[in-house]
């Protein structure tokens, strides 16, 4: 009469389980947010003073990138990675890195006075 589940089974089942919802929960939550300017960097061009309509990004988010001057359509941006770094006076800025949707290549929006929501 079997009516248990044997342990090595049943550590595999936790063990798949905890794996997958680590994973996704780890995506869902990478999120920054910041107060300040941001500026979008090409590998041939920078563009200052910038708008994405929000002050937030996170993992696979989409922000669409205007001038803040003239409010001229920049790039499409979908959201692959950041780097959170403070200045020398503390001052904390971050790299918000993506896949830019004009070349395909990978570019860069900094953001000052932010901060992750990770935790």
């Amino acid at each position: 009469m079997k009516d248990f589940i044997p342990i090595n089974q049943l550590a595999l089942y936790f063990f798949i389980t905890f794996f997958l919802m680590s994973c996704s929960s780890d995506k869902n939550s990478m999120e920054i947010i910041w107060s300040d300017e941001l500026d979008y960097f090409t590998d041939s061009e920078a563009y200052y003073f910038v708008d994405v309509g929000t002050k937030s990004a996170y993992l696979g988010g989409v922000l669409e990138i205007y001038r803040l001057i003239d409010n001229a359509y920049i790039d499409r941006f979908t959201v692959t990675d950041f780097d959170l770094l403070s200045r020398e006076d503390g001052y904390p800025i971050c790299r918000i890195w993506g896949i830019s949707g004009k070349s395909n290549e990978v570019n860069y929006l900094l953001a000052r006075n932010c901060l992750s929501l990770t935790d």
